[in-house]
């Protein structure tokens, strides 16, 4: 071993070499890593959304979902697919099995939808993307538009400046919400085209022969070819009124009989800035690009090309992802630079200014910045989970280089030269440093393969922890001896402060020590008792799913009834903002209801969002009050509403949606009955107190109206049901006939009824319909009746289901509990059953991926611990000491106040590797002592003495390095606070531990 270390020693300017390239390297991938709020999403996860408007749910189902499911389910690899049919759209999400590729996923999706293609209706085009793109969704600006000049600017923002943020690098793409399409819209007059004999087809027959635009072949002029086009395109509404139409007494100018105005093309959807008509512009990210530059550029672009919009508007700043990035990487960067000059601080303070300690300072922002280079080479990003991993990590980085330069140092005070003391002191150590930190590895590991939702938060952080412990271990068996052997062998300086104090705490400690090893059971009792108490302190612990910082935007999803019509919606929704405003905190309000065709939203009118703009010098630390409030002020009858960040919300739709807390799903095959047994089971569980805001909108049924042919009388009137749909299509739906282009950009020639919305039952009867023998009433054509059908259709796997949700106002397994008992009584129907989703699955996934991983690192570590220690019982004792190590970090984060999240959950986890560290190196001391023939008593007070300095150091570098964190300081670091503290607790209590209940426990049992 000696010879080992001694040659790998001989040639430091080898060393010198290899580090200076690392310092490169890291500073390199500091500059190139992106800063996120969350990891990237690998999930394998595709959207499908299918849209053929007018087509009901069952009709969705029946001709579309059905087709795309069989093929798709014959797929190698898919794990689940959920499918969700309403009026006019559909949307399924398939997943795949986690050792997939999400782009060789979307690959096979495509080929199946191409396979199916033919067997879908005409005109009916299914569109595939790899989930996870909405958390992409980086930034939203809007301008408030009259209606004079909404056109115009509609135009200038589609032709000048979104080119110009579609350019910028990193750009995924750019949306543009406001009205329909600029058209010349053909509004007939039905009574006038009667009088004339002319029918709409006649006038679409027309239209389309004025507007040509083609090319007709090339000609050779000297030494040019020259391409032959034909032009007749209509510059005006006043061009297109003068197109002739045939009529039975002759040709007759369109603007005899349509109004022709240049107006957008109707939507079924719209969007409100304050109130008022507005055109919105969302940009969407590529998931590789870092989002803070990606905003500034798109910030940058619309202040600088404002001049090229109508005068008087400007960019109201909605939302920019980039302002939460850069509280979090700012505040979060500067809580790791404080915490690591305070562990530096407290290095020099113990032990002295020397040549020796300053390298030992050295070796924090060199672990980090090797972690930086691993996160950068494996595709990861500096987030709110790798930079909690990189904070934790401070105090533990110089864990191993204390540990070796202890033991260096210890050799020289103990009579060695200053190269053998290097050698000595590493030999000493090298075993038992390479065990714990291998151990602390060991508990991560696992964490790698945890797949899900939960795999989303573990896998960074714990990549970031493996990164960070192998540096500092590779440095700590390197640089540290390297340079020590380098420099003087220093002089004891027992004369500092920070020697006395310590030498001031070990005489405390040590009578805790005796007092442990006189009475070891009532020292593990007592430690039992705590460890007791702290979970129930946890139980009494807030616990929030992911609380992030204050993004100046809380984002508001409404529902109202489903077949609300879009002008109630719009009625109410300006109800709502309209008190939303009155708040002195609020800025702005951008309202959107419904979805765009051209969008991957497949919500109904009657459906939306509103992003709540808060302003600038409104300081919110408890945005749980602040959503409160919202909601508060905002209720309406018959309003289904729910709140959180724009980060939040967009996080649940990457990823299908974020379970909602309670979700009874109930399966059969007739919908009829599912709808009838839904109501009884809604009613049931609003008399149970465990549940809150039960909620049934799936079997909430929409009325429609259906046309039934009189097929008798359309044979008189020489009409088939075909035209005559065809014939309501362009009347009610409207037809694009033609695209005149103009410059850079286009105008739609647009036909279809004026007012259609305000069409009575009555006027839907009477509307006179051309047939071969005159215009007559559609009623003598069809049957015209209300008919009630299903709002929505969901399918899992194929299986038609149902959900019922809601909130538990206890945990959610007793919320579940009571829920079975309150439907107890329902009878089912063969071929049905229920089940419950939400969140419970997914806990009972993590639970059980969270244990199985637990069991995986106990395993290995146990094996570790084997192997350094030949003997089972230091194994066992140190094993013993990762569940009370979870005293410290509960019973601190109880006392703090501070609400747990999911963050929070991973430092509880993280308790399992760091708290054995200290253990092994005291408890291979005392072995070692007791191979030199010292008495175990005398072995262990020896062990301790020489253990307790770095155990204090280590333990104060990492409490350090976590303080500002720990504290609160600064808003982008709220969500690590929880998990700052519960590491500080439990490595404290670990370091009480190790130097007093382990010793006494091996004490007592090795006498057994």
């Amino acid at each position: 071993m000696k010879k080992f270390i001694t040659d790998r020693f001989s040639h430091p300017f080898i060393w010198i070499l290899f580090y200076s390239v690392v310092i490169l390297l890291g500073f390199f991938a500091l500059h190139k890593i992106p800063v996120e709020i969350l990891p990237k999403f690998n999930f394998p996860q595709i959207r499908v959304i299918v849209r053929q408007p007018g087509a009901t749910a069952e009709e969705m189902e029946n001709m579309v979902v059905r087709p795309l499911e069989s093929q798709i389910l014959s797929l190698q690899g898919v794990d689940t697919i959920r499918s969700n049919m309403g009026t006019g759209n559909a949307e399924i999400d398939i997943r795949f099995n986690q050792n997939t590729k999400d782009i060789l996923d979307l690959q096979l999706i495509r080929s199946a939808l191409s396979r199916v293609h033919s067997a879908l209706p005409i005109g009916v085009t299914p569109k595939a993307q790899i989930m996870g793109n909405s958390i992409n969704e980086v930034a939203d600006y809007g301008i408030q538009v009259n209606k004079a000049s909404l056109l115009k600017t509609q135009r200038d923002i589609k032709t000048k400046i979104i080119p110009l943020l579609r350019a910028i690098h990193g750009v995924q793409r750019v949306d543009l919400f406001g009205e329909g399409a600029e058209s010349f819209w053909i509004q007939p007059n039905l009574n006038v085209m009667q009088q004339y004999g002319i029918s709409l087809e006649d006038i679409a027959h027309a239209v389309r022969q004025r507007t040509v635009i083609g090319s007709d072949g090339y000609i050779t002029l000297g030494h040019q070819d020259i391409m032959v086009q034909t032009n007749s395109l209509p510059k005006s509404t006043a061009a297109l009124g003068k197109i002739l139409v045939d009529s039975k007494t002759g040709k007759v100018p369109l603007s005899k009989i349509a109004e022709i105005k240049h107006l957008p093309i109707p939507t079924h959807n719209a969007t409100l800035l304050d109130r008022k008509s507005s055109v919105i512009i969302t940009v969407f990210k590529q998931p590789s690009a870092s989002t803070l530059p990606v905003t500034e550029a798109v910030a940058k672009v619309l202040k600088n090309h404002t001049q090229e919009l109508p005068k008087g508007t400007k960019w109201i700043k909605i939302y920019s992802q980039g302002h939460l990035v850069k509280l979090i990487g700012s505040d979060l960067g500067r809580n790791l630079i404080v915490g690591g000059i305070l562990a530096i601080a407290v290095l020099f303070l113990i032990l002295g200014a020397g040549r020796q300690v300053l390298i030992l300072a050295i070796t924090i922002p060199l672990s980090l910045l090797l972690a930086v280079v691993g996160l950068y080479w494996s595709g990861h990003t500096l987030n709110l989970l790798t930079f909690g991993a990189l904070t934790i990590a401070i105090g533990l980085l110089v864990d191993d280089s204390i540990i070796v330069f202890e033991s260096i140092y210890h050799s020289w005070e103990t009579g060695s030269s200053s190269e053998e003391g290097v050698i000595d002191g590493l030999r000493n150590i090298a075993s038992p440093d390479i065990s714990g930190t291998l151990t602390t590895v060991a508990a991560f590991a696992p964490l790698l393969f945890v797949g899900g939702l939960t795999g989303l938060f573990f896998t960074p952080f714990s990549l970031a922890m493996i990164f960070a412990l192998l540096a500092s271990l590779l440095i700590s068996l390197t640089l540290i001896p390297l340079s020590m052997r380098l420099m003087k062998k220093r002089k004891s300086s027992n004369f500092n402060v920070g020697s006395r104090f310590i030498e001031y705490l070990h005489s405390k400690n040590e009578k805790l020590l005796r007092f442990a090893l006189v009475r070891p059971r009532t020292s593990l009792f007592l430690s039992i008792l705590l460890f007791i108490s702290s979970i129930v302190f946890v139980a009494f612990v807030t616990v929030n799913f992911l609380p992030l910082p204050n993004e100046g935007v809380l984002l508001e999803s409404f529902a109202l009834p489903p077949g609300t019509s879009l002008n109630q919606t719009e009625k109410i929704v300006k109800e709502m903002t309209k008190k939303i405003q009155a708040d002195p905190r609020v800025a702005h309000t951008y309202a959107r209801m419904g979805s765009a065709s051209s969008t991957f939203y497949t919500e109904p009118s009657s459906a939306g969002e509103i992003e709540i703009v808060l302003k600038s010098s409104v300081n919110v630390d408890d945005l749980n009050k602040l959503s409160e409030d919202f909601l508060n002020i905002s209720k309406m009858p018959g309003v289904q509403l729910d709140i959180d960040t724009p980060t939040i919300e967009r996080l649940g739709e990457s990823l299908s949606g974020l379970p909602q807390p309670f979700v009874l799903r109930l399966f059969g095959p007739d919908i009829s009955t599912l709808r009838l047994l839904s109501k009884e089971i809604t009613t049931k569980l609003q008399k149970t107190n465990a549940l809150f805001d039960v909620f049934n909108n799936d079997g909430y049924p929409v009325t429609q109206i259906r046309l039934k042919p009189r097929l008798l009388a359309m044979q008189i009137y020489g009409i088939s049901p075909e035209l005559l749909q065809k014939k309501l299509a362009l009347l009610l739906g409207g037809e694009i006939l033609a695209q005149i282009p103009r410059n850079d950009y286009h105008i739609d020639v647009y036909l279809r009824m004026k007012n259609v919305h305000n069409l009575t039952m009555q006027n839907l009867k009477n509307l006179p319909i051309h047939t071969r023998k005159g215009w007559i009433p559609l009623k003598m054509l069809t049957k015209v009746n209300f008919i009630i059908r299903p709002n929505r259709i969901r399918h899992f796997n194929g299986a038609r289901e149902l959900d019922i949700t809601a909130f538990p106002n206890t945990s959610l397994g007793s919320a579940i509990k009571d829920a079975k008992k309150a439907i107890a009584s329902l009878n089912l129907p063969s071929g049905y059953y229920i089940t419950f989703g939400g969140l419970f699955p997914q806990i009972k996934h993590a639970i059980f991926t969270l244990s199985a991983s637990a069991i995986v690192a106990f395993i290995i570590i146990l094996a570790i611990l084997v192997i350094q220690f030949e003997r089972m019982l230091i194994p066992w004792l140190l094993l013993l000491q990762i569940p009370l190590a979870f005293t410290g970090g509960a019973l601190a984060l109880g006392l703090s106040g501070v609400g747990l999240n999911a963050i929070g959950i991973i430092g509880f986890f993280t308790l399992i590797g760091i708290s054995l560290n200290h253990g092994i190196v005291l408890l291979h001391r005392i072995k070692q002592n007791e191979a030199k023939g010292m008495q175990r008593q005398d072995a262990i007070f020896e062990g301790v003495h020489v253990r307790f300095r770095p155990i204090f150091l280590t333990t104060m570098t990492a409490i350090l390095g976590m303080l500002p964190t720990a504290l609160g300081w600064g808003k982008g670091a709220a969500p690590e606070q929880g998990l700052a503290i519960v590491i500080m607790g439990g490595i404290l209590w670990s370091a009480l531990l190790s130097t007093n209940l382990l010793p006494a426990l091996y004490a007592h049992w090795s006498k057994r």
